[in-house]
């Protein structure tokens, strides 16, 4: 009976888990103004890539970092989307004067369709060099809520973890214990 409560206690935890990989440098990189354009949508949901975007740019706005963003940027990057792959923003970084761009992927947003309907989400951060175009980092994470959980506080989970774990110097959620 130790037993089965041992596994059903490990299967529940593991279930609700932040799953990060991650790959790059060790060290902690300078950048001196980042750009944050719209995250790419692999989803369904076609508010998916901007309910992230708006999350990543307040996750690193309280980490400390260099975000630059201003409306004329996300709108100009939004409409550049269309326009080819990831090329495109590299230009609109250098004419920003950002030194670096934070290219986003969501993969998985939405509520699941098993009996809980638990929100699921999952997505990918690319720190790149603009000026070479180098990716210098990049990062995946994915959380499951439970209970009573929202899609918010999910994405926020994952969208937190990684930019705490982005290489960049002054990075205050960096060294931060508490990875909500």
């Amino acid at each position: 009976m130790k037993r089965l409560l041992a596994f059903c206690l490990v299967a529940l935890t593991t279930g609700c888990a932040t799953v990060v990989t991650q790959g790059g440098p060790t060290g902690n990189i300078r950048v001196e103004r980042l750009l944050l354009p719209p995250f790419i949508n692999a989803t369904d949901d076609e508010h998916a890539g901007r309910a992230l975007t708006e999350m990543t740019g307040s996750a690193l706005v309280e980490a400390g970092l260099p975000l630059f963003q201003t409306e004329e940027t996300l709108i100009r990057s939004a409409v550049d989307k269309a326009q080819g792959a990831d090329g495109r923003y590299a230009e609109l970084a250098r004419s920003a004067g950002a030194s670096h761009l934070l290219i986003g992927t969501v993969h998985e947003y939405r509520y699941k369709t098993d009996l809980n309907g638990d929100p699921a989400v999952g997505v990918t951060l690319r720190l790149v060099d603009a000026a070479t175009g180098q990716t210098l980092w990049q990062g995946t994470s994915a959380n499951v809520g439970y209970a009573f959980a929202s899609l918010t506080s999910a994405s926020r989970k994952a969208v937190r973890v990684l930019v705490s774990d982005l290489p960049i110097t002054g990075n205050r959620l960096r060294h931060s214990e508490n990875k909500q």
